[in-house]
């Protein structure tokens, strides 16, 4: 009889100790534990509710959601030293790879007219001439053609990846290039310096020409 006795008080026992250390742990009985603990008549099912909304109030605060942290904004590359004026004085001492390429990347991050050899439905032909004195033209919008009759930007050569090609560039670069490469100014108003052919070698006289 003391042995069953004993085993009628355990599971009376253990359900109010889980009730216990579960208020240690989360402040109450757990959702589960309490719901068979009410089926098997130990607890009431008022305390089996009480149970159930405290687990239900903790739930957030035992798994925090942690917001996803904001990108860092990219960092800006800072410029050279002494500005576009370091970058002349640089290209001036540099070989000739060096100049096209710097020239180059100009020309892909802020060239004014369209990059497509397919002229766009509102784009003008703009004729100028190259430096060994040929027609060329480039097709711009309005909005770059304005900028060139303006002054604001300028025609400039520069050596593409496949020979020399032709854009429309900001006035400060197009100055810019005109220091390190003067021939690659091509239009620029009021600029003296734009437009220049280059100069042909004089022709000498063959041997025995009187």
């Amino acid at each position: 009889m003391a042995s069953r006795k004993s085993n009628t008080r355990s599971p009376k026992g253990k359900g109010r100790s889980g009730g216990g250390g579960s208020s240690s742990k989360g402040g109450g009985l757990t959702l589960d534990f309490a719901s068979k603990l009410a089926a098997a008549g130990l607890v009431s099912k008022d305390e089996a509710e009480a149970a159930a909304a405290q687990k239900r109030a903790q739930k957030p605060a035992e798994r925090p959601t942690q917001a996803p942290a904001s990108p860092r904004p990219a960092a800006s590359k800072p410029a050279g030293p002494g500005g576009l004026a370091g970058d002349i004085e640089r290209l001036k001492r540099a070989g000739k790879a060096e100049r096209y390429e710097t020239v180059r990347q100009w020309v892909t991050r802020r060239r004014l007219d369209a990059a497509s050899p397919i002229p766009g439905e509102h784009s003008e032909p703009f004729h100028f001439t190259t430096a060994q004195g040929q027609l060329a033209r480039l097709y711009l919008e309005a909005d770059a053609r304005g900028q060139v009759i303006d002054g604001q930007a300028g025609i400039i050569a520069y050596m593409s990846n496949h020979g020399i090609a032709h854009a429309v560039l900001p006035r400060d670069l197009a100055e810019a290039i005109y220091q390190v490469i003067p021939l690659w100014l091509r239009v620029l108003k009021d600029h003296p310096g734009a437009g220049k052919y280059e100069e042909k070698p004089e022709a000498t006289d063959a041997p025995g020409d009187p």
